[in-house]
């Protein structure tokens, strides 16, 4: 074999390889656009999701605060001499409830999932509270209270729910669930949230003596809490 046919050989040898080569870097190509596009397409799925959430929150939220603004709007004709403030403002109480009522149905209707939902149940809780409605009131606040551990405004929900559990007749079980709260380490509600709620326990159930050692235990303990000062109160007629 001479030396140009040796050549032509390792030639042909050559470019049979650089063609295989070249047909697996196609492939791969393919392969990497491939898992490059399914990439982009997770990606941008990704971000659509979340862009869509975030806007439905935003929304829920705006509704949210529209309703709540009903909720606190004044009642009444404006104070002589001055300016009527910018807002909703409504003739009577019933009238204000009704409209507040009928938003926040709307924010749950239209947000359902959203945390605005969410906290429009509460508001919803508070307006049947207000007209004796405590089966409604007690189911949305149970609701909440079961589905949000660490939300917070939790403490809020479960403080007037015991409350509508004391005025249902339940006085007895709460107390001692209350009890078995103060002995946690990390309670469900602060101290003198729950030693007032216990307070108002024994008084349900004409205990006047453990009604004032709680009330006690609040102007000790707790002498800044909001309650500090009711409990000094009773003690001192007591």
């Amino acid at each position: 074999m001479d030396r140009q046919h040796r050549h032509d050989l390792r030639h042909d040898k050559f470019v049979d390889e650089i063609g295989v080569l070249s047909s697996r870097a196609r492939a791969n190509q393919r392969g990497l656009l491939i898992i490059a596009g399914a990439a982009i397409a997770i990606a941008l799925i990704a971000y659509g999701i979340y862009f869509y959430r975030n806007t439905r929150e935003t929304k829920a939220q705006q509704a949210l605060a529209t309703a709540i603004e009903t909720f606190d709007a004044p009642v009444g004709d404006p104070p002589q001499g001055q300016p009527a403030p910018t807002g909703p403002r409504f003739k009577t109480e019933p009238e204000r409830s009704a409209a507040a009522e009928k938003q926040l149905k709307a924010v749950q209707a239209e947000y359902s999932g959203s945390d605005a939902s969410d906290v429009a149940g509460l508001y919803l809780a508070r307006i049947a509270m207000a007209r004796g409605d405590s089966g409604t009131a007690r189911k949305a606040l149970q609701e909440f209270v079961d589905g949000h551990d660490d939300h917070i405004l939790v403490g809020t929900a479960l403080f007037s729910l015991y409350q509508l559990r004391l005025e249902g007749g339940e006085a007895a079980q709460v107390a001692t669930e209350l009890q078995g709260e103060l002995a946690k380490t990390e309670p469900k509600l602060p101290g003198d949230a729950l030693l007032v709620l216990l307070a108002q326990a024994y008084e349900v159930q004409g205990n006047h003596d453990k009604s004032l050692d709680a009330y006690r235990r609040i102007a000790t303990e707790f002498p800044e809490s909001p309650y500090a000062l009711d409990a000094q109160r009773r003690i001192g007629t007591a």
